[in-house]
Order: structure tokens, then sequence, then C-alpha cells
């Protein structure tokens, strides 16, 4: 099963994100999608009985809420999901045909699935086994807040785990360095000046303890 860790501090963008990915599933049953919000949300959709729906009780910010869906989530395969991303058409089939390639090899399979950016040496995206998540048991290491949590995984895995970057773009992601995207607080937060600061100071961190 694939599992959708998704985390939005933009309730009202909820519909629209189940819809765009579990419409474009070829096996529906095989997908649930864990979604973490900041306050209680009850959401509408033809697609309730793949959708659990979490609180963070914890700090609000994206990586507790992607941590708190990856802890909650039965699937052997996890995807990150966010407000921004959209996958194509029968993308599960995709990925687990590219994924079950290599579990003969090693269990702990992380793909590195490719943006407008065409970036194969950093993994924006995390797709990764349930065997690579047990590896650590969480994510991302619960320090980071944003900034600098996706360098934390490129690194990680890349020296730990068994790595494979598409050869093409996957993902089509509204994302502000390849499109027109209007800032609002979210991202502000987001992308703060002291989230970059103590998200830096954490990536060192994890350099070290890890040596990576």
């Amino acid at each position: 099963m694939f599992s959708l860790l998704y985390t939005t501090a933009r309730p009202h963008l909820i519909p629209e994100v189940v819809d765009r990915w579990l419409a474009r599933v070829e096996c529906l049953t095989g997908v649930e999608m864990v979604i973490v919000t900041d306050e209680p949300f009850r959401s509408t959709t033809p697609f309730a009985d793949q959708v659990r729906l979490l609180v963070n009780g914890g700090r609000r910010d994206c990586v507790t809420g992607w941590n708190l869906a990856a802890a909650n989530a039965v699937g052997d395969v996890f995807v990150q999901v966010s407000d921004d991303l959209h996958p194509p058409k029968h993308w599960d089939k995709a990925m687990r045909e590219v994924i079950d390639q290599f579990m003969d090899q090693r269990p702990d399979v992380v793909l590195n699935l490719l943006d407008e950016r065409l970036m194969a040496s950093a993994i924006f995206h995390p797709v990764l086994t349930r065997a690579a998540y047990d590896k650590v048991g969480f994510l991302y290491p619960p320090d980071f807040e944003s900034m600098f949590c996706d360098n934390w995984f490129t690194a990680f895995h890349g020296k730990y785990s068994l790595c494979m970057a598409s050869k093409r773009q996957f993902w089509s992601h509204v994302h502000r360095t390849t499109h027109a995207v209007a800032v609002d607080d979210v991202m502000v937060r987001h992308e703060s000046r002291e989230r970059y600061e103590r998200g830096r100071k954490t990536l060192e961190k994890y350099i070290r303890l890890h040596e990576l």
C-alpha cells in the first residue's frame, strides 16, 4: 500500500489536493492519504474511505506534520505530498514498477523523482519504502522545521539507502523557482531568515552525527 503523507497550513486546498492525487491512481484500494492539519478539519470528498485526518498537537511546522503523518501510516511505501506538487496519471503504478525492480537486492529503496528543475542530485519529493523509513524512524529529524530538511534526506539516504533517480521529469511542481507563485504568509514563515539559520545549524549537527 502507498501512504501519502500530507501536511498543510492551507486547509482550503485540502479537497483539491486529495482529488488531485486519488483521482490519478490506478488502484485506489492500494492507497491511503494521511493528512495533518493544525486545527480540526472536516473534508468532503468522494475519496473519504482513503483519507485519515490528524491534528498536529506538537510544534506547528511542516516537518512535524510530515513526521506525524508517517508515524501513523500503514503502507509499505511513503510519498511526501505538498500543496504545490502534481503527480502524473497512474503515479502508483509507475512508482511500484521502479521499486519492484530493486526489492530483490535490498528493501530500503528511495526514489528521486524529478520535477521541472531536473536535479538528480537532490531529493526534493521523497518516495521511500518502509524499510528506508525504519532506518531512523522518522521522515526527517524532528529538529528541522522546514529549511534544509531535504539536504539531510539527500545526504543520509544517499549514503545508507538504495537511491534511484529518474531520468526525466516525473512531477509537475508549482515552485517559485520555476513558476510565478504568489507569496502568502505560509511561504513567508516557511522561508524566513530565522528558519534558514536554524535549519543550517541543524543540518550541520546531523551531518556530524551520521558522518555524512
